[in-house]
């Protein structure tokens, strides 16, 4: 059988109210954009600020495969292939220890 429904009292109430939260306010985005645009992040290989780096890429043995911006910082970066003979091993590559090759 259906039971019938309390009615509300004023201390009922007062404790509903007590547990209603307040939504958060969205952010509005910022009304300038920060970072380059599209177009700006482009970079031919030809480009002043990275033929250096692809001279010494050509000279490895290796070929430059695109050049963009950074899109925050703007710095000018080259995404190269170079063979694995060109490449010294850094201090962190180096033999795995005995514990480490059984794993």
């Amino acid at each position: 059988m259906a039971k019938r429904r309390k009615e509300s009292t004023p201390e009922s109430r007062a404790r509903a109210k007590a547990k209603a939260r307040r939504t958060r306010a969205r952010l509005t985005p910022a009304a300038a954009r920060r970072g380059l645009s599209a177009e700006d992040v482009a970079l031919p290989l030809e480009h002043e600020d990275i033929a250096p780096v692809v001279v010494l890429v050509r000279k490895a043995g290796g070929a430059p495969l695109g050049a963009y911006r950074e899109p925050l910082g703007g710095r000018p970066l080259l995404l190269a292939s170079l063979p694995f003979a060109a490449v010294q091993p850094t201090p962190f590559q180096r033999d795995l220890s005995p514990t480490h090759a059984r794993r």
